[in-house]
C-alpha cells in the first residue's frame, strides 16, 4: 500500500510543477504601459530614414458596450498589432537577413521569425473576422496560434540575441497584447 501512495505523492508532484504559471512569459501588466519599439540607438538610426518612428500604441481603455462586445477592443488591437509586427518584419528582421557578418543558425532564425510573424498576421485577421462573426471560441483558437508563432520566434532569438534584444522587447509588448485579447474573450467562449 506504501508504493501505491508514493506513486500516487509523485505523480501529484509532477501535475504541480507542469501546472505551475511559467515566468519566462514575462508579460507587462495590463496597466503598465507597453513598451515603445520606436527606440533606436545610434547604430540603429542609420537603417531608417529618420530618427523617429510614430509609435502605435493599443488603448488599455478601450469600451466594452452593455451586451459584452469585445469587437471594438479587439479589432483596435489587432489592427495596430499587425501594422506594428508588418513594421517589426520590415524594419528589424528583414534589415537582419541583409547583414553579411550573420551565420547559418542565424540566418535560419530570421527566416522562421519572418515567416511565423506572418503567419501571426494571418491569425490577427481571422481572429477579427471570428470577432465580427461572435465566434468567440475559434478567435481564442486564433489568438492562442498568434501567440503559439511568436513564442516560435523568441525561442531561436534568444540564442543569438539575448534577453536585450529588440527582439525580446517586441516579444514582451506582443504577448500583452495577446494577453489582454484573450482576457476579453475568454469570458465569452463559455
Amino acid at each position: 500500500m506504501a508504493f501505491y501512495n508514493q506513486v500516487f505523492l509523485v505523480i501529484a508532484i509532477f501535475l504541480f510543477l507542469t501546472t505551475l504559471p511559467s515566468k519566462a512569459y514575462n508579460i507587462p501588466k495590463s496597466n503598465a504601459p507597453s513598451p515603445s519599439l520606436s527606440k533606436s540607438s545610434p547604430s540603429q538610426s542609420s537603417s531608417s530614414s529618420s530618427s523617429y518612428k510614430k509609435t502605435i500604441e493599443i488603448p488599455k481603455k478601450t469600451p466594452i458596450d452593455s451586451n459584452g462586445n469585445v469587437s471594438i477592443f479587439i479589432n483596435s488591437a489587432m489592427d495596430a498589432t499587425m501594422a506594428k509586427t508588418q513594421e517589426f518584419i520590415t524594419t528589424k528582421i528583414e534589415q537582419r537577413l541583409k547583414d553579411s557578418k550573420k551565420g547559418t543558425y542565424a540566418t535560419d532564425c530570421l527566416k522562421t521569425c519572418k515567416e511565423v510573424y506572418e503567419l501571426a498576421v494571418d491569425a490577427m485577421k481571422k481572429t477579427e473576422e471570428d470577432v465580427k462573426a461572435k465566434y468567440y471560441n475559434t478567435a481564442h483558437v486564433d489568438l492562442s496560434a498568434m501567440m503559439t508563432f511568436i513564442d516560435t520566434c523568441n525561442d531561436c532569438t534568444l540564442s543569438i540575441y539575448g534577453d536585450n534584444s529588440e527582439f525580446k522587447e517586441f516579444y514582451n509588448w506582443i504577448r500583452g497584447v495577446g494577453g489582454d485579447c484573450i482576457t476579453k474573450i475568454l469570458p465569452l467562449t463559455k
